[in-house]
């Protein structure tokens, strides 16, 4: 009698897949190119290295003086107040078609500088539009980590972050942008183990005919 054993390289490919996913977004914590303390940017602009801007471009700068950064030391503000009006910035990346993928980001606003405290940001991937509402009555930047799931449509996805508000009532800043593939749930690595049981299992049947 046969025993048909699985290769331990699977088991542990299996197992790292599920452990590590990489980010497919390029500089997502806006670091590159290395910045000066503050940047305005007009939209269609590709200064931020892997970004592109939307609508009237957005600020660029260092959040040290402001209460730190969520990743690094260089944020986003869609809020742009050199060009005021609703300001975005937006990355295109690949996919595959039907796969599942899992992004994090973190959203922030301060009050102070004429600014309430509050700010309303529309994230945008995979032609399907989501809102958040912040408030922070401090003047400090307070950071909200937010996380959802999109299945993607297409060969490519774009992942835009959008403030269309009084730039001179609000800050909307972004940062720590991620997109990963997202991996099996628990239930899912189970089944995959069962169903390759039942292979080997069947595997030794046929071995014993």
């Amino acid at each position: 009698m046969k025993s048909i054993l699985f290769p331990l390289s699977l088991v542990a490919m299996l197992a790292s897949g599920a452990a590590r996913a990489d980010n497919l977004l390029v500089n997502p914590g806006f670091e590159l190119p290395p910045g000066n303390s503050y940047v305005a940017l007009l939209g269609n602009s590709s200064a931020i290295t892997g970004w592109k801007t939307v609508l009237s471009g957005v600020e660029w700068f260092n959040a040290a003086p402001y209460g730190g950064a969520a990743d690094g030391v260089m944020i986003v503000d869609l809020a742009n107040y050199t060009y005021l009006s609703g300001g975005g910035i937006e990355q295109t990346f690949a996919t595959e078609v039907g796969r599942t993928y899992d992004l994090a980001f973190s959203l922030g606003t301060l009050a102070g500088y004429g600014r309430d405290g509050t700010a309303h940001i529309d994230v945008t991937v995979a032609g399907s539009s989501t809102g958040y509402d912040l408030v922070n009555h401090t003047a400090h930047t307070a950071w909200t980590p937010v996380s959802l799931r999109f299945q993607a449509t297409g060969a490519t996805t774009t992942l835009r972050f959008t403030n269309t508000q009084n730039p001179n009532l609000h800050f909307a800043y972004v940062d720590g942008v991620s997109a990963v593939a997202a991996v099996p749930e628990p239930e899912s690595w189970a089944l995959m183990l069962a169903g390759l049981g039942l292979m080997g299992a069947a595997a030794r049947r046929r071995s014993q005919v």
